[in-house]
């Protein structure tokens, strides 16, 4: 039985899929330290395993509060310091509920 009222209150929540975003603050240049971003928005439930990789190896990383927007979706960021250069490999891993497996996104310098 489903009341309107309530659901209106207190919407209804299904699982939502992440959607994963990898960044640089500043416009990379190799040899200058920056920060590598990965904003992870969209997901429910909110139990979530976020890990920025350099060549594939787990890096030091801090993380935003647990956030969640009007549609009761979540979003998180994910931050390293890092110091780009040509030969590494940058990217971010995501292990949700939704995900069969975890899904990793590899930063584009170029964006």
């Amino acid at each position: 039985m489903e009341h309107s009222a309530i659901s209106s209150v207190f919407p209804c929540r299904s699982s939502g899929v992440p959607k994963i975003q990898v960044y640089s603050r500043h416009p990379p240049e190799d040899g200058k330290p920056n920060y590598l971003n990965c904003y992870v928005s969209g997901f429910h439930p909110p139990q979530i395993e976020i890990d920025l990789l350099k060549n594939g190896e787990k890096m030091e990383s801090e993380q935003s509060d647990l956030s969640f927007s009007k549609d009761w979706s979540f979003y998180l960021l994910s931050h390293a310091e890092f110091t780009p250069n040509s030969r590494d490999q940058y990217s971010c891993r995501v292990k949700h509920v939704t995900l069969t497996e975890p899904h990793i996104v590899k930063w584009d310098r170029d964006l």
